[in-house]
């Protein structure tokens, strides 16, 4: 048995991650000893394909540079595109991504992706790279794919060094209506029964969903277990909120979190 296996053994993990993308991280932590627990915490949908949007995406090959925020970024502009007609494979400007996830679905869909962080899989890593410093960037015409009200950090700061930047917001994140494995009621009113050890989180707003679901006594049940948080930006968020053991995470990756585990 190795390492892995024998540190979470006996762990019980509650994974938020979005429905469809949590498959691979149960599978991950149960093939190393944990038991995974799945309460969704965002959930991933369409927005509309209005005319602002149509314009955006018809136009792609206009900007310089593409960036995509994040997996669920990628999948939701293929589908726009191929509702437009368009192929991936007809999108001839630089593609970027923010982290290793991303890249995966950007490919798999069939983009040309030439930039990415080395290490540090988030925006401020990204505006480490020669190609986005002032002197590459300025002048440049940069379109942000992403979710609905997504950070603005990374344009801010494109904008600051002479860029300009764009949005193509090509999904929104809710909370969900209906729970998948757990039960809220559960979570607010059961939480001992549960025998949940860890909470992983995945973005500051998975983490303020979770907080918000949820009821007394199970809230404060919730405040008091080891919570995996994927950056500096989700670690501040957690001690405001009064979670007493936090633990940060290299990334939101799911090898990241489980090693953070």
């Amino acid at each position: 048995m190795s390492t892995a296996q024998k540190s979470l053994e006996g762990k019980v993990v509650l994974v938020t991650r979005p429905a469809h993308q949590s498959k691979g991280f149960i599978e991950l932590l149960e093939k190393n000893g944990a038991q995974a627990l799945s309460f969704p915490t965002i959930d991933i949908r369409p927005t509309q394909l209005g005319e602002a949007l149509k314009r955006s995406l018809s136009s792609l090959n206009e900007n310089d540079m593409l960036i995509f925020i994040s997996a669920n970024a990628v999948n939701h502009a293929l589908q726009r595109l191929s509702q437009l007609g368009i192929k991936a494979s007809a999108i001839k400007c630089d593609i970027a991504v923010i982290g290793g996830a991303t890249r995966k679905a950007a490919l798999e869909a069939g983009f040309m992706v030439s930039l990415q962080p080395d290490t540090d899989f988030n925006s401020e890593g990204f505006l480490q790279l020669d190609a986005v410093q002032a002197a590459q960037i300025h002048g440049q015409h940069v379109m942000i794919i992403r979710g609905v009200g997504g950070r603005e950090a990374l344009a801010t700061e494109l904008q600051k060094r002479g860029a300009v930047t764009e949005y193509a917001e090509v999904y929104q994140r809710c909370v969900p209506a209906n729970d998948v494995q757990i039960q809220r009621q559960q979570l607010s009113h059961n939480w001992n029964s549960l025998g949940i050890n860890t909470v992983t989180v995945t973005s500051n707003e998975s983490l303020q969903n979770l907080y918000d679901m949820l009821q007394e006594p199970g809230r404060t049940e919730l405040l008091s277990k080891e919570l995996i948080v994927p950056s500096q930006r989700c670690y501040k968020l957690a001690k405001s909120l009064n979670f007493s053991s936090i633990k940060l995470a290299k990334s939101a990756t799911n090898q990241q979190m489980m090693e953070a585990i």
